[in-house]
């Protein structure tokens, strides 16, 4: 796998999936009409947990634990010489079984990120099913993200591009911010507040600290999901319809990695579970 190339698909089903997964895992629909959320996101800045070590996480997706529908693979920081500095992390995968013959699809995305913040640098991400591809780049910088995508759709050989700059300096990518919420506190009932720009739209992200547990005979700790969709130029917040409600489950010891994710999107019950 290259590391500035990314292989990911994207149509409605599949993207939302992967959004609503990878996006929660980073990481229903609050009722903010005004701009508070702003205040709330705070900079980066690591709480006292230690830094994740490099290392391969598989995931097996599933519709409501039964049905089998895909994998995602996630390899946390690795290292490169051309990349002084930087954490590389990446999440690749696939539909599979009945999914893949309804719906195949492919993704690949990568985040390089700041080694002492985890404050994400670029992210880019490429998805492929039998209708489209589509190419994203997220540049982090000082005065916000610029985005730049590129829709590639095969029935009619047409490309559409879209570009911005989204004016929020605060924002992670989904990789990165997983790295970020591992390594807060997470005393039960804490609340964390993110600003992602996972693809195309940036969104405000409140995740609730809702206990310890023991989860598929392990001990975890349990966080609720709520995302919504950042306008881009109100920088107000709107509903998210695509996620309606999102539980993960991550190891409570000294690696904290997701166990177990349980998403409600459109589509119904879709999980991602460590295997």
């Amino acid at each position: 796998m290259h590391l500035l190339s990314t292989n990911k698909p994207r149509s409605r089903s599949r993207f939302t999936i992967v959004t609503s997964l990878v996006a929660s895992i980073s990481i229903a629909a609050t009722a903010n009409a005004d701009t508070s959320w702003i205040k709330k996101v705070k900079p980066f800045k690591n709480g006292p947990h230690s830094a994740l070590k490099p290392q391969k996480l598989e995931y097996k997706l599933s519709w409501k634990g039964t049905i089998k529908a895909g994998s995602i693979t996630f390899e946390f920081n690795k290292k490169d010489k051309r990349y002084p500095g930087l954490d590389i992390s990446q999440a690749y995968g696939r539909s599979q079984n009945l999914a893949y013959a309804v719906f195949p699809y492919h993704f690949s995305m990568t985040s390089f990120a700041k080694s002492g913040t985890h404050q994400p640098i670029i992210f880019v991400a490429d998805e492929k099913d039998k209708r489209e591809k589509v190419k994203t780049t997220n540049n982090f910088r000082a005065n916000g993200v610029t985005h730049s995508s590129t829709k590639d759709k095969f029935i009619d050989n047409t490309i559409k591009k879209r570009d911005h700059l989204f004016k929020f300096p605060n924002a992670h990518d989904p990789i990165s911010a997983i790295q970020y919420i591992r390594r807060q506190t997470l005393n039960n009932g804490e609340k964390l507040h993110l600003c992602l720009h996972p693809f195309r739209s940036p969104m405000f992200c409140e995740i609730t600290v809702l206990g310890r547990e023991n989860h598929n005979g392990r001990a975890c700790i349990k966080l609720d999901v709520k995302l919504n969709k950042i306008n881009k130029e109100t920088l107000k917040l709107e509903d998210y319809s695509k996620l309606k409600k999102a539980t993960l489950w991550i190891s409570d010891d000294a690696d904290r990695v997701l166990t177990e994710l349980r998403s409600q999107v459109f589509i119904g019950d879709v999980r991602a579970v460590l295997q």
